[in-house]
């Protein structure tokens, strides 16, 4: 499969809000009902990012046949304890039909990059404790849980999240 990671455009939304729901309900199916997935409040997050002004946020689709497969959002880290030099894998998601083909190894190293480039030493990521597919492949690319954690609920639904880091620089 021939691949191509690129900056995201704002005629890259739609494709990304269903990849968003496409791969939240094939992930997350057993913590949050479809319908909740389909609602998550990112729309507004992402559009935003596209077209930030602060230069070291990022955000990349991965192309398959000229389509956006998936894409991946970072930025500078908001966790609290953070320092400046801490970015953030913000948002990651590929669609279920291109899983296993390349396409998520293909965006996680180029989002790799972009933390590497803003210039970020570490970087963090948020993820549901229960989300084991993502989990799986955040750890074989490196990243490690920190020992934190945080109770998140989204439309009446109550899951906790676990952070990981990794060293970019």
């Amino acid at each position: 499969m021939d691949l191509l990671v690129r900056a995201a455009l704002p005629e890259d939304l739609p494709r990304m809000m269903a990849i968003k729901r496409d791969a939240g309900v094939a992930a997350w199916g057993h913590i949050l009902p479809p319908a909740v997935v389909e609602t998550l409040p990112f729309l507004d997050r992402w559009a935003a990012a596209i077209g930030a002004v602060e230069p070291r946020t990022r955000v990349l689709v991965v192309e398959a046949a000229s389509e956006p497969v998936g894409f991946a959002v970072t930025r500078p880290s908001g966790d609290a304890d953070a320092d400046d030099h801490t970015g953030e894998l913000d948002a990651f998601f590929v669609d279920p039909a291109s899983w296993g083909l390349g396409a998520g190894r293909a965006l996680l190293g180029a989002a790799m990059r972009a933390l590497r480039d803003a210039p970020f030493r570490d970087a963090t990521l948020w993820t549901a404790a229960e989300n084991h597919r993502p989990r799986r492949i955040y750890e074989t690319a490196g990243w490690r849980t920190d020992g934190t954690g945080r109770r998140r609920a989204f439309g009446g639904v109550e899951f906790v999240e676990v952070r990981y880091r990794i060293q970019v620089a």
